[in-house]
């Protein structure tokens, strides 16, 4: 097992060796020792799931005249089918990408991302990172996945660290990593997440922290391009998870929230500048990425994101 003092990483590390060479290299041309060598910010991203009922393109030239330099997406259709895993030529995504101007693709959320009750997850996930390597994309995005009523803890963190050791040994080999989001069983808890981080000692494991997930302590379920939140466990604080947990953030989700509704950022209940703070104090300089679950028309969408980044931009200015 993995501690804190035998940690082989640093997200200050990860972020100048892995987005830089790997990510932003294929994608923008940004080298890990370029123009953005030796900054001590974070970079604002916005996925590109609030247009997840328009064409990858208008996603992009949205998001894109919204002021972002990075933006991520997902591999899961009906729901978000911006990329297709199992057919899209990476390199011809890579060609759409630049033509935005983007400096880079932050992460990808997984084909078949729930890792527990999921069992075609190993060949998916790993499906995705072989795809996000050939992107040079750095980070995959999965969840561990709601335990299926029938099986135990036990079994569950067994059946979680069988499929964790199968994807993280594809993972090494293509110097991706596997961000696990609070997104499941166990992941909305700090508690939940040691217990997921403990499972293995690859260096290749991490987090894709999600604000409001813990905040409201929900799980969401996809199906045939639709989706639902349903309330699972107890509500956690966003800002004292987070910083039990930090150290092994490899990507964030900002998001906000009042009840199920997505809003901009600075517009409901997540605590954001503290989240925020967090990562300043740890050190953390990779993305930042706006999330929704794009449930409202395009303009309204629009709106949004552009309001959003206009609060991360000052808000990490101000912090």
């Amino acid at each position: 097992m993995m501690t804190q003092g035998n940690r082989r990483f640093t997200r200050r590390g990860f972020f100048a060796g892995t987005l830089g060479v790997a990510g932003f290299a294929a994608v923008g041309g940004l080298s890990a020792r370029g123009a953005e060598q030796g900054k001590n910010s974070m970079k604002i991203g916005c996925g590109t799931v609030t247009f997840r009922k328009q064409p990858l393109e208008e996603a992009l030239e949205r998001i894109r005249r919204a002021g972002y330099e990075y933006v991520e997406t997902q591999a899961t259709g009906p729901w978000c089918p911006h990329v297709d895993a199992s057919k899209d030529d990476p390199q011809k995504f890579v060609q759409t990408v630049n033509k935005y101007g983007f400096k880079g693709v932050t992460g990808l959320w997984s084909l078949h991302g729930a890792i527990i009750p999921d069992a075609k997850s190993v060949e998916g996930i790993t499906q995705t990172i072989r795809w996000a390597k050939e992107a040079g994309i750095p980070v995959v995005h999965a969840g561990d996945g709601k335990k299926p009523d029938s099986m135990t803890e036990a079994d569950a963190l067994k059946v979680l660290a069988e499929r964790l050791a199968a994807i993280l040994e594809v993972a090494e080999k293509c110097q991706v990593y596997l961000a696990i989001e609070p997104h499941g069983t166990f992941s909305l808890t700090a508690d939940g997440l040691k217990k997921i981080l403990a499972l293995s000692s690859s260096k290749w494991l991490g987090i894709n922290y999600d604000t409001a997930n813990v905040h409201r302590a929900t799980y969401v379920e996809t199906a045939n391009g639709g989706y639902s939140w349903t309330p699972f466990g107890q509500r956690q604080d966003e800002v004292i998870t987070l910083k039990a947990v930090a150290d092994r953030v490899v990507h964030m989700h900002v998001k906000d929230v009042v009840g199920a509704t997505c809003v901009a950022l600075g517009e409901g209940k997540v605590n954001l500048r503290g989240c925020l703070q967090v990562l300043k104090k740890c050190g953390y300089t990779g993305v930042v990425s706006l999330e929704t679950e794009g449930e409202f028309g395009t303009e309204e969408g629009q709106r949004l994101i552009e309001a959003s980044h206009r609060y991360l931009t000052k808000t990490l200015s101000e912090i």
